[in-house]
């Protein structure tokens, strides 16, 4: 079965069209479950390896040009992936599903795209961030001051004095599994402004469990808890992710329009076997 493997700054995904079934057709030959698939087409060593992966399917709104299905890495459903939707955008783009000006269908609305450089720049109007606020958290015994915003999918961003040494897994897992957030739990996105103004982040994602190199609404949190609070003055905001690219986050004052744009790039066209569900 066909699969194209794209990565928006690092954040890496295995798209599928599923416009036919026809990975509903596969599971059912195997008799495997789409969770279990899901895990095993994500892991490292003995399957594609990714972030997360989508199936692009028909959209129930034939004013739309696709619907996605998104899950992350370990089976998990979420309802909006910032870096994912670019990849989506890029691969409906490519495959003919979508012209320039894309929207398609999420468990979060409908979400509008514009596509840049022939695909390899796609644009996201993301879904209107709510329930902003400032918060402070006990963590292995310490107050935690973060800044609580969902962008699509929940984040608690901490501002850092050193985002290099500081150990994102650990304090990450914590604030992911912390009880103030249960029983969905949150991303967590630590946060260091440069000299130059470039919002320096790293991410440990829900459903992934473990640090990603880019984390688009990730980054858009951190860019609007950035200007919010006066670290930045200056829109579009540059991100810089763990994977070295940037992200530009643009948004309206009153954040009613948040808007991530970023390189989208194509690792390879593949076919899985079935031979690769059975390990």
């Amino acid at each position: 079965m066909r699969f194209v493997k794209l990565h928006g700054s690092g954040n890496d995904f295995v798209v599928f069209d599923n416009r036919q079934g026809e990975v509903y057709k596969f599971l059912g030959d195997l008799n495997i479950k789409l969770e279990d698939f899901v895990v095993k087409v994500c892991a490292l060593h003995t399957g594609v390896g990714a972030d997360g992966l989508i199936l692009i399917e028909n959209p129930d709104d034939p004013e739309n040009d696709f619907k996605w299905q998104f899950f992350n890495s370990d089976g998990s459903v979420a309802g909006m992936c910032g870096n994912g939707s670019r990849c989506a955008v890029r691969f409906a783009y490519e495959n003919g599903i979508a012209d320039k000006k894309v929207k398609f269908e999420t468990l979060v609305g409908v979400i509008e795209a514009e596509v840049l450089d022939e695909g390899k720049r796609v644009k996201v109007l993301l879904t209107e961030p709510h329930s902003f606020k400032n918060m402070h958290i006990r963590v292995k015994n310490k107050d935690i001051k973060g800044y609580y915003i969902n962008t699509g999918v929940p984040h608690f961003v901490v501002i850092v004095d050193d985002l290099e040494e500081f150990d994102v897994v650990t304090y990450g897992r914590e604030i992911r599994f912390h009880e103030t957030f249960s029983p969905s739990g949150t991303n967590a996105t630590f946060v260091k402004v440069n000299s130059e103004g470039i919002v320096n982040i790293r991410t440990y994602e829900r459903g992934v469990e473990n640090e990603t190199l880019a984390c688009g609404t990730g980054a858009a949190a951190s860019a609007i808890v950035a200007y919010t609070q006066g670290l930045v003055r200056r829109k579009p905001i540059e991100v810089r992710t763990k994977g070295g690219d940037i992200l530009r986050i643009d948004f309206d004052d009153d954040l009613k329009r948040v808007f991530l744009e970023g390189s989208v790039y194509k690792v390879f066209d593949g076919f899985l076997y079935k031979e690769a569900l059975y390990y």
